[in-house]
């Protein structure tokens, strides 16, 4: 273990588990925590066949052959949770061979858990391999640096003191092994280092290692915001771009394809089974009291055409770009609206739809440059907003980072919905009927109209809002529909008609398309709105966060003096979307009737959910506990605050030491000489009045007998430089500098014996 590997071996088992709990927070399947002891096996045994005279290829070899067996026993209680069946033996293998070509092990957690152990352990075994056998780290952190990539590019929550560590330990790794490499080779070559120059290479690592962690406090993932995305145009807006796009291909769903997973579309996709997608898309705190329905809006569906209901090209419509903190006044005045705020982190927009930016309920203002727009609509005022269809952040080009939304939502209660009445506005009516031609076939669009007027028939109501609830409750009722991601549609039929009247089971595209087909068939003013559903608290981060899964549609009908009013037909098993409550106020509401303005609330304070007992995702906020505007509990510092602190506070140690370092390296030799007297005085030895520099000299050598060649050696010189002429003095100057790298040392070590003694 000499020549610098017993600190080195410190180093990669630091990296090691770096790596592996990274991995490990991310959590990609159950049972994942095994991977850290895995890992740690792999880089014990790695390195102590490196230190070894074992051959390459037989270590390599033994490295190679154990790795498939460490991933089999890590995973096995998964395995066999999985499998009771399983027996470990040969036929095992052939068991799971057939699995992957079947492909049922690409459905299986307990097969990824394999796949991850076997790298965590061929990971970090490279790493401890290449360091302590090659002295090429550089080589070995290559996959463990890949993996824990991906691991911050995809789930960046809780990796900030992960980030930190693996920088400062990545960095420590580099100069430790190119400090001893350089020393190793200079012995080699018989060539003698200075003290000096040890102090150089040290004082270079230390200023790199400083401007890289005050790098990664200013840019993501350490910072509460993507720096580089918020430049509103030029090459690292674009080259921040592209990297999202490359980074998360095919995860979130483009216009116009199906993507087979949960995410968010422009368009109502009815394309049979999709597989959840846990990927972040974005997080978001409650400023004031909001007490509406946390349904985060992307895009109206307003067109029908094909089969589905679609964002339409909105060439005619009303578009206008507005400035941060600019007002969206629309141009109907409605009642019984309450005014609040959130605050969205966006984290990874929507493929496809990068600049759609995201809010609940009918927007006011937001503190960004955004453009917004409106569908076309016949006999309205061509230049004003009756609705913002879509908003788009356009300083910068993408949604992503941070921004606050000021909004408004409908306190109107039932009763009050029940009264709006029928007169509904001229540009309404496109919105209450479907089209004769090109959406569905005549005979199902006959049919969904006959099953919504036997639900109004038999439900006895009478005003479009008691038609709506009834309808809604049709689809709530668990005997009459299953939310199921697997819908499957059989060829020819057609996905709705399906779903009514045959499989009964589907997605909240399903349910939205199906309740919005009902009530335009029934002459009411409906739209469907795909964006994204409540997400769930999360309490390392003090915010909700939602997620691809989270992707959802929901109905708006619209009621006179009212406005657009969210329903939610969908009912799936977990919970999560509920029926919306009416009349909600929260307990200090900003009310529109009552003359509040609330357009100030973006700089108010931000509310904190903290879930209450019992309740699951979707609920209510608790406003219990503040946080100011990055995200830091009012009182109390959360994990991202505290490793910010931690990275400030280790880049200002760097610098410290960077500072002491060049402080005892003077340049000059009078800069030489009083370094010399300070330390010398530390040390209990200070200059008497009119002592001469050789007096002082022979002082010391009597004071510190163990400084008396140093320090005789660098009086003399200094004698020399000060009074002797100019082409003399010059002469000096190296034998000064090399006696007092010799005397530093031994008069720092005084110094700090003497300060321990006198320490109080």
């Amino acid at each position: 273990m000499g020549a610098g590997r017993f600190w080195s071996a410190v180093l990669v088992i630091l990296l090691t588990i770096t790596i592996a709990r990274s991995t490990s927070t991310v959590h990609w399947v159950d049972g994942i925590e095994v991977i850290t002891l895995i890992a740690l096996l792999g880089a014990v045994l790695m390195g102590a066949l490196a230190v070894t005279p074992v051959r390459d290829p037989i270590a390599l070899g033994a490295g190679f052959v154990l790795s498939p067996v460490a991933a089999y026993v890590g995973a096995w209680p998964q395995i066999h949770d999985r499998h009771p069946a399983d027996v470990p033996s040969l036929q095992l293998v052939g068991t799971w061979w057939q699995r992957i070509i079947d492909g049922s092990a690409s459905q299986d957690p307990s097969f990824y858990l394999v796949l991850i152990c076997l790298l965590m352990w061929v990971t970090c075994a490279w790493l401890s391999w290449c360091v302590l056998r090659w002295r090429k780290p550089m080589l070995g952190l290559i996959p463990g640096a890949a993996a824990f990539a991906t691991n911050v590019l995809n789930v960046p929550q809780d990796q900030n003191g992960y980030v930190l560590a693996m920088i400062v330990l990545t960095l420590a790794l580099l100069l430790w092994t190119n400090y001893t490499g350089s020393i190793a080779g200079a012995m080699r070559a018989s060539v003698k280092l200075t003290g000096d120059a040890r102090w150089d290479f040290w004082e270079s690592g230390l200023v790199a290692m400083a401007g890289l962690v005050v790098l990664c406090i200013l840019l993501p993932p350490l910072s509460t915001a993507d720096r580089t995305l918020d430049v509103e145009s030029g090459l690292f807006s674009s080259w921040a771009q592209l990297q999202s796009r490359l980074s998360h291909p095919g995860i979130f769903g483009n216009t116009g394809a199906s993507t087979g997973v949960t995410g968010f579309t422009t368009d109502v996709k009815l394309s049979g089974s999709l597989q959840r997608t846990r990927d972040p898309v974005f997080t978001y705190t409650i400023i004031g009291d909001y007490a509406g329905p946390r349904y985060f809006r992307g895009v109206s569906e307003t067109q029908t055409l094909a089969g589905e209901w679609r964002y339409p090209d909105t060439q005619g419509g009303v578009s206008q770009i507005v400035g941060k903190n600019g007002i969206y006044q629309l141009a109907e005045d409605y009642e019984k609206l309450a005014v609040a705020g959130v605050q969205v982190r966006m984290l990874r927009p929507p493929s496809g739809s990068t600049g759609v930016v995201f809010y609940p309920g009918q927007l006011l203002k937001v503190d960004r440059v955004t453009m917004g727009e409106q569908v076309p609509l016949p006999a309205v005022d061509p230049t004003s907003f009756y609705s913002i269809d879509r908003l788009n952040s356009v300083q910068p080009t993408t949604s992503a980072g941070l921004y606050n939304a000021t909004v408004e939502y409908s306190t109107a209660t039932t009763t009050e919905l029940q009264a709006a009445g029928t007169v509904y506005p001229d540009w309404l009516a496109q919105y209450a009927r479907l089209p004769n031609r090109g959406y569905r076939p005549q005979a199902v669009i006959d049919r969904i109209h006959t099953l919504a007027q036997s639900i109004v028939d038999s439900s006895g109501a009478k005003t479009p809002y008691d038609m709506a609830s009834a309808i809604e409750q049709y689809f709530r009722n668990p005997a009459n529909f299953t939310y199921s991601l697997d819908a499957k549609t059989p060829a020819g039929d057609d996905p709705i008609d399906y779903f009514l009247f045959q499989s009964n089971k589907g997605y909240c595209e399903f349910f939205a398309t199906a309740m919005g087909d009902m009530l335009r068939s029934l002459g009411i003013p409906t739209r469907l709105v795909n964006g994204f559903g409540p997400g769930t608290y999360d309490t390392t981060v003090n915010a909700f966060v939602v997620r691809g899964e989270d992707a959802h549609t929901w109905v708006e009908v619209y009621f006179p003096n009212y406005g657009w009013i969210p329903f939610e037909p969908t009912a799936d098993s977990q919970g999560v979307y509920n029926s919306i409550t009416r009349g909600q106020t929260g307990t200090n509401p900003c009310l529109r009737d009552a003359g509040c303005d609330g357009t100030g609330l973006s700089g108010g304070t931000v509310i904190a959910a903290t879930p209450s007992d019992g309740l699951g995702r979707g609920h209510l906020d608790d406003p219990g506990s503040a946080v100011g505007p990055g995200g830091i509990h009012v009182g109390a510092l959360d994990a991202t605050a505290l490793t910010r602190i931690g990275a400030i506070f280790l880049a200002l140690l760097l610098l410290l030491l960077v500072v002491a370092s060049r402080y005892l390296r003077p340049r000059t030799v009078m800069s030489v000489w009083r370094r010399t007297l300070t330390l010398a005085s530390l040390a209990g030895a200070q200059r008497r009045p009119g002592e001469t520099p050789l007096e002082l000299g022979r002082r010391l050598e009597r004071t510190f007998p163990e400084t008396a060649e140093p320090v005789s050696n660098l009086a003399k010189g200094f004698v020399v430089a000060a009074y002797a002429p100019p082409e003399v003095a010059s002469t000096s100057r190296a034998s000064i500098m090399e006696a007092w790298s010799a005397l530093r040392p031994m008069l720092l070590r005084r110094a700090l014996s003497r300060l321990r003694r006198i320490k109080p």
